[in-house]
């Protein structure tokens, strides 16, 4: 190997790295993108129609955009003060907590001892009084470093919604460029790609939060009823972590249930039960629609991409796995999958009629039997 070869080498593996090396830095920015591309698929047809109604294209999308503002900030502003107080409330006056929690054991110890028949150990009241102290401490010590991360999640959140509307007014002209980079013969395919994976995709997030809406919406109708404290709150965190596919609605149920029981046990059985049984219309009846009409992939592929994008990413990784291998599954299906089918396959069934495809010359003909 010439001393010309190894230094084109080592510069094409120092730019990898480069690239590779921005690219993780730049890897936030990707996610906020592909967020708000995720939003504006989901808002496109309500701006679509609006414009059907004559109402002009900027119009239309500063009122869509405003309107999920307006919901997003009424509901935070119902939610989110409770929940500051009680912890504000804990972080003041940690023995308190410490006592709801003994207490909460207290009566699971009594319950399980009376009518489960169970001899379960307790744990120590003092020990309950330091773990409770020394997590309070290490809370407080935090608080600065969750508010500056909450900036950047605004900052981030701000900037989707920007990325959002750039994409909603310059997505036909972006979508024409990207079809002139490739043949003629291709792009008529192509286009059919870019519009089923927008379309699929906007399904799925307005999919996600039908299902999440109602989730939340029913458990704080029956947590009112049952005169449950804070069950907007409960609510809201049980429907935000539905949108999480397959275990986020374990994990708002149990982070529901855990609230509830530091106020009182019964409330905690009542949050539980409530769980289940809006959980059991969720899974058997609303997400296998959801899933159906958006992304169609295997529910098998769903969780192997949830669990794969959390170890990854995250919970963020973990929302945003799905819609990714649902664009890779309509890319795969339409370029690689069909082809192959229609290559070797004498014939197709559209629309309830049989279309003969072309068969390669290599294809042997049958002989017809004589009468």
């Amino acid at each position: 190997m010439t001393a010309q070869q190894v230094f084109r080498n080592t510069v094409i593996v120092l730019a990898t790295l480069a690239l590779a090396y921005v690219l993780a830095l730049s890897v936030r920015i990707f996610v906020v993108v592909l967020i708000a591309i995720l939003i504006a698929s989901a808002l496109r047809p309500s701006i679509i129609r609006l414009t059907r109604w004559r109402v002009p294209q900027g119009l239309a999308i500063l009122l869509v955009y405003s309107l999920l503002l307006a919901l997003i900030i009424t509901l935070l502003i119902g939610v989110l003060p409770p929940v500051f107080s009680q912890i504000s409330r804990y972080i003041e006056n940690d023995w308190q907590l410490s006592s709801r929690i003994i207490a909460a054991q207290n009566w699971f110890m009594n319950f399980a001892n009376n009518n489960l028949r169970a001899n379960i150990q307790p744990i120590d009241p003092e020990e309950i009084r330091t773990s409770i102290s020394s997590l309070v401490e290490q809370f407080t010590l935090s608080v600065p470093g969750l508010v500056a991360e909450l900036s950047g999640v605004v900052g981030e959140a701000i900037l989707a919604f920007v990325i959002g509307v750039y994409w909603l007014t310059s997505r036909d002209s972006a979508v024409n460029f990207v079809l002139q980079l490739f043949p003629i013969r291709y792009r008529e395919e192509i286009n059919a790609t870019i519009l089923e994976i927008e379309t699929s995709l906007g399904n799925y997030v307005r999919g996600v939060v039908m299902v999440a809406s109602f989730v939340g919406i029913a458990n704080f109708a029956i947590l009112t009823m049952l005169r449950v404290p804070n069950a907007a709150t409960l609510g809201f965190i049980i429907g935000v972590t539905t949108m999480l596919p397959v275990i986020g609605g374990f994990l708002g149920g149990g982070l529901a249930t855990l609230l509830a029981l530091l106020v009182n046990p019964l409330h905690a059985v009542i949050t539980f039960g409530t769980f289940v049984g809006v959980q059991q219309i969720e899974t058997h009846y609303l997400t296998p629609r959801v899933m159906s009409r958006s992304v169609g992939i295997d529910p098998i592929l769903v969780i192997v991409a949830v669990f794969v994008g959390f170890a990854l990413g995250g919970v963020i990784g973990a929302i945003l796995a799905v819609p990714i291998v649902g664009l890779i599954y309509i890319v795969v299906r339409r370029w690689i999958i069909e082809p192959r089918k229609a290559s070797v396959t004498p014939y197709t069934i559209q629309e309830g009629l049989i279309v003969l495809n072309n068969v390669s010359d290599e294809t042997e003909a049958v002989p017809q039997q004589q009468p």
